[in-house]
C-alpha cells in the first residue's frame, strides 16, 4: 500500500523541525561563542585600563616631585604591574603631562571559526601635575587674595593683625620698617579666623574637634588643623575682628608651616558654603602657606615725624609670619592640569 499523503507530509514537517533547529542551536551557539570571547576581552579591557591610569599617575608624580628623569620608568614600571604587557608612553615635559597606551592581543577561544582568531585590546589614560584646586589640612585663617600676590613676596616676613584699629595706611604713619622689616601686613579686613564644619566621613579628626561654631571649636582647628577637603568655589564663614583667645592658642603653632586660605570675591550661596556656623563668608580662591614665625599680643610700633602713638598699634595682637612658596604635593588634591611653577600641585588624570 501507498502511504497516506497526510503522513507524507508530518514526515517532512519533522524534517523541516530538525533543520532549523540545528541552524537556530548554530546560531545560539555562535553567539554564546562570541559572548564569551568578548567577556574575556572587556575583562582585559578594564585590567588595561586601569594599568594606564596606574602608569600615567606615577609618571605624573615624578614630574611633580621634581624627578623629571624618572618620569618614563616610573610610568612603564606601574603600567607593567598593574597587568599591562606592552605600554607605549609619551610625556609633555612642558605641560608636565603622561600619556600611557596599555596593549595587549587577545587570543580567542570560539571566534576563529568566524575569523576572529584574536583582537588587539588597548586602554589609554592621560595624567597632569597641575594646580591644586583643592587642599586638606587648613589652618583656620582666610587671607585676601590681592595682598597675597601684590604686596607679598616670597619668603618676605609680614603681620597679621587682629585688633580692628589696625587700618590700610598704618605704616605711611607709623616706623613699620623698623619693626616689620617691610610695609607689608594683613589687617583685619583682609583676614578672617574661619569656622570649620565637622570634617565628612573618612576624613581624619586628630584633635577631635566637634565644628560647633564656638570660640573652644575654633580653637582646637588652630591646634590641629582642618583635615577635612576643601574646594576652590567653596566658601566658609569667618569673623575679621578681634579674637585674643585664638591668638594665643596659636602661641603653640609657632615655627610651623600651615597652609592657609585665600579668599576673594566670588558668589556665595547655600549650594556652596560649608557649614551652617555664622559670620562673613569667604570664597576660595587659592591656597598658600606661610610659616608662624612669632605671635605677639603685645606689639607697639613707633609713629613717624608728625603723628602720634595713638595713630599706630600699641599693645597690639599679630601674627609675624612668613610667605613660603615653595612647591608642595597636595595628597588629597585635584587638579585640571593647569601648569604650575610654584606653591601647592596636585596629580589627577585628565583623559
Amino acid at each position: 500500500m501507498c502511504p497516506s499523503v497526510r503522513g507524507v507530509n508530518r514526515s517532512k514537517q519533522r524534517g523541516s523541525v530538525l533543520v532549523q533547529t540545528a541552524l537556530m542551536m548554530t546560531v545560539l551557539l555562535a553567539f554564546v561563542a562570541l559572548a564569551v570571547d568578548l567577556g574575556q576581552v572587556y575583562a582585559v579591557r578594564r585590567r588595561l585600563q586601569n594599568a594606564a591610569d596606574a602608569g600615567a599617575l606615577a609618571g605624573a608624580r615624578a614630574l611633580c616631585f621634581g624627578a623629571p628623569a624618572q618620569a618614563f620608568s616610573q610610568a612603564s614600571t606601574y603600567a607593567s604591574l598593574n597587568g599591562a604587557p606592552t605600554a607605549t608612553i609619551s610625556i609633555d615635559y612642558d605641560q608636565e603631562r603622561v600619556h600611557v597606551v596599555a596593549q595587549e592581543t587577545v587570543s580567542t577561544y570560539f571566534a576563529g571559526v568566524i575569523g576572529l582568531s584574536s583582537f588587539d585590546v588597548q586602554a589609554e589614560a592621560t595624567a597632569a601635575c597641575g594646580v591644586t584646586n583643592r587642599v586638606c589640612g587648613a589652618f583656620p585663617v582666610a587671607f585676601d587674595l590681592p595682598t597675597w600676590e601684590a604686596k607679598i613676596a616670597c619668603d618676605q616676613e609680614f603681620y597679621v593683625w587682629d585688633d580692628d584699629s589696625i587700618e590700610d595706611d598704618m605704616c605711611d604713619k607709623c616706623e613699620c620698617e623698623g619693626v616689620i622689616g617691610s610695609a607689608a601686613s594683613i589687617g583685619p579686613g583682609h583676614r578672617g579666623w574661619v569656622r570649620m564644619p565637622y570634617p565628612p566621613p573618612l576624613y581624619p579628626n586628630p584633635g577631635g574637634c566637634t565644628g560647633n561654631c564656638g570660640a573652644d571649636d575654633l580653637k582646637c582647628w588652630i591646634l590641629n588643623d582642618y583635615h577635612g577637603p576643601l574646594q576652590i568655589g567653596q566658601c566658609v564663614p569667618g569673623n575679621p575682628g578681634v579674637d585674643a583667645s585664638t591668638q594665643k592658642e596659636a602661641e603653640k603653632r609657632e615655627g610651623d608651616i600651615v597652609t592657609v586660605i585665600l579668599w576673594d570675591a566670588g558668589a556665595c550661596g547655600p549650594e556652596n558654603t560649608l557649614g551652617d556656623c555664622p559670620g562673613d563668608l569667604y570664597y576660595i580662591a587659592g591656597f598658600g602657606r606661610v610659616e608662624l614665625i612669632d605671635i605677639d599680643t603685645k606689639l607697639t610700633i613707633p609713629p613717624k615725624p608728625g603723628f602720634d602713638q595713638s595713630d599706630c598699634p600699641k599693645n597690639a595682637k599679630a601674627m609675624r609670619v612668613r610667605k613660603v612658596c615653595d612647591s608642595l604635593l597636595v595628597g588629597c588634591g585635584h587638579t585640571d592640569g593647569v601648569p604650575v611653577e610654584e606653591g601647592f600641585r596636585s596629580v589627577s588624570l585628565v583623559d
